[in-house]
């Protein structure tokens, strides 16, 4: 393939320009700024559009070439396959996609694919080659030959990854992990979660279970009518009872009024008696009183025996009759007193006592009356209670004998007042448990009655839910078959297309280093080691930055033979600009020796090219920008 002219109407700096281009060796000559690169870029846009993404860079490639002052921002470029079939390509950038004429100048732009990306993808239809590729091997720009000592690791990687896969940038491992990580994203396995094979896995399962419970809904298998059943009649048995219970208390609120009625004449028949008891102690400690007085008057008399003993034994003991008289005066007095004094108390104390007891008596007389009818009426009152609790008990068992049994309507009436209101509420409780209970089996059958209705939805989202399982086993087969066909690849280009590639590397170094390399190695251990005059291996990473350079140009163009069926051009960007004179001569030599087939673009800013190729008295095509 050749590039035969290029019309550039504006692109970067470069406006208003046509370029031919020769079969062989063509020198693009301007100094630093002139539009070297902006040539070369214009090229390749031309075959694959220029991108509007930043890629990592802090301004797209579209924001960058596109011209400041002119808004005519297209090209046009002509080329030749190795058929001899002549296309010319014009491009307006700001569009997605280019018009492709052929040698009759027709219009055959629809009879290629298109590229959501890029447009349509007619080049690499052609060539077999994508961007990517093309800028790998048939571009050669200045920073990818000249690199640091902290560079020539990545480098030598670089190589490695070319000769494995194809492109410097893409490794093996590498691009087996990539598909080992996609396989797992896309797909997933046993041992992951939340990934698309588990999801639906778990979507299975869970649709299976939920078609197996309505099925057993459907066929009969769960049936919860009789629970229900079973519950609202309990529930209607429980109420019932609660309403027994309820009337229960409610006469014995009504009889209440009564009891207290009957309770305040007991307490009246009781404090009158109380009030007699009461009066009779009183009439007791009269009686008490008068013994005290009787009592009072026996010591007079005591005293007056005391008195005339003590007379008779002084009579016997004292014989002065005189003394013994004058110690009779006091007991004489003594009897006398005594004698009046029993004749007062009797007379006023039977007076007295005669009132008091008469007055007592008709008190107790009274009381005993007020007693008497509290009672009665107690009586009366308490027999009317009973008949009246004995009717409505007779009235409410008749009542609720339909519906309740004997025994419990028996057993409710011998409940006390105070614990009426706790059975009372424990009704209640299971009133309210039951009608739990039974909302909850009436919702469970709506839910039930509802995924009925959903079956054959579920067994529809069951049927696509294993399709899209098999169409992820689909996928993991096609990753484990991608896998082991890229295994097989990779152990056949070692076995087959690596020596031949390595072979021609070999070749292609030994050429250019004048035959100081005549043997590299590459592995998967040690990467890239190339023999020295000594007979040793050295890692290529100790080698100069210079030889690096060579080899990894050398990789390029040994490249070239195996990643298309075309011819593709040779474009040097600056890429000798570090290289010596001699390393220089050697290499534009074996160029215009080994690749006759292959049209070589140069772009330079100097003049030692042209005054190399002069010297070797090799024709050149020479471009100068500057003019």
């Amino acid at each position: 393939m050749k590039i035969d002219k290029l019309k550039i109407n504006g692109f970067g700096k470069i406006k208003n320009k046509e370029i031919d281009l020769s079969s062989g060796i063509n020198i693009v000559y301007g100094k630093n700024e002139a539009g070297k690169s902006s040539l070369l870029k214009f090229i390749s846009s031309m075959f694959y559009g220029v991108s509007k993404n930043k890629n990592g860079k802090e301004i797209s490639d579209f924001d960058r070439y596109k011209p400041w002052v002119n808004d005519e921002f297209s090209g046009k470029i002509s080329y030749t396959l190795d058929n001899g079939e002549n296309f010319e390509v014009y491009r307006e950038f700001k569009k997605k996609n280019p018009v492709i004429y052929n040698s009759r100048k027709e219009d055959i732009s629809k009879e290629f694919p298109i590229d959501k990306t890029r447009g349509i993808d007619f080049f690499t239809v052609q060539t077999g080659i994508d961007e990517e590729t093309f800028y790998n091997t048939a571009i050669t720009e200045q920073e990818g030959v000249k690199l640091s000592r902290a560079s020539q690791n990545s480098i030598i990687q670089k190589i490695s990854n070319l000769v494995s896969t194809g492109d410097d940038n893409v490794s093996y491992k590498k691009t087996m992990d990539k598909i080992g990580k996609r396989q797992n994203e896309e797909v997933g396995t046993e041992r992951t979660s939340q990934r698309p094979i588990n999801i639906v896995q778990d979507k299975i399962r869970r649709l299976s279970g939920e078609k197996q419970s309505l099925e057993m809904y459907k066929s009969g298998s769960f049936n919860n009518s009789v629970e229900k059943e079973t519950l609202k009649e309990e529930e209607k048995t429980e109420t019932y009872e609660r309403s027994f219970l309820k009337e229960i208390k409610a006469l014995q609120d009504g009889n209440k009024i009564k009891d207290a009625e009957i309770n305040f004449n007991r307490k009246l028949e009781k404090e009158y008696n109380e009030k007699i008891k009461e009066l009779n102690s009183k009439i007791e400690k009269e009686q008490i009183t008068e013994e005290v007085k009787q009592l009072s008057l026996k010591n007079y008399y005591i005293a007056a025996a005391i008195f005339l003993i003590t007379f008779i034994i002084l009579m016997i003991i004292n014989t002065n009759k005189l003394i013994n008289l004058l110690a009779l005066i006091p007991m004489v007095l003594v009897l006398i007193k005594a004698k009046i004094d029993k004749e007062k108390f009797e007379k006023k104390s039977i007076k007295k006592q005669n009132e008091n007891y008469q007055k007592i008596e008709n008190e107790i007389e009274v009381l005993k009356e007020n007693r008497e009818k509290q009672k009665r009426e107690a009586d009366e009152k308490e027999a009317l209670l009973d008949q009246s609790i004995d009717k409505a008990n007779r009235e409410i068992i008749e009542k609720y004998s339909e519906y309740l049994s004997m025994d419990f309507m028996e057993d409710a009436l011998s409940i006390n007042f105070e614990n009426l209101d706790r059975e009372i509420d424990r009704k209640e409780n299971r009133i309210n448990t039951i009608k739990f209970k039974i909302q909850s089996l009436e919702n469970d059958s709506k839910l039930v009655n509802q995924k009925l209705e959903n079956l054959a939805k579920i067994e529809e989202e069951l049927i696509a839910a294993e399709e899209e399982k098999e169409e992820l086993l689909s996928l993991n087969k096609s990753y484990n078959i991608a896998k082991e066909c890229m295994e097989k690849a990779y152990e056949m280009m070692k076995q087959n297309i690596s020596p031949r590639f390595t072979q021609n590397l070999v070749d292609i170094i030994s050429k250019i280093s004048e035959g100081r390399y005549k043997n590299i190695v590459l592995n998967d251990e040690e990467g890239l080691s190339v023999e020295v005059q000594n007979g040793s291996y050295m890692p290529a990473y100790r080698l100069s930055t210079g030889t690096i350079d060579q080899m990894y140009l050398s990789l390029r163009l040994s490249a070239l033979n195996e990643i298309s069926d075309e011819s593709l051009p040779i474009v040097l960007d600056e890429a000798l600009a570090y290289f010596d004179d001699d390393r220089i001569a050697n290499i534009l030599k074996y160029l215009k020796t080994n690749f006759e087939n292959n049209q070589i673009i140069l772009f330079t800013c100097s003049n030692r090219e042209i005054e190399i190729l002069d010297k070797l008295n090799i024709e050149y095509n020479l471009i100068n920008l500057e003019k």
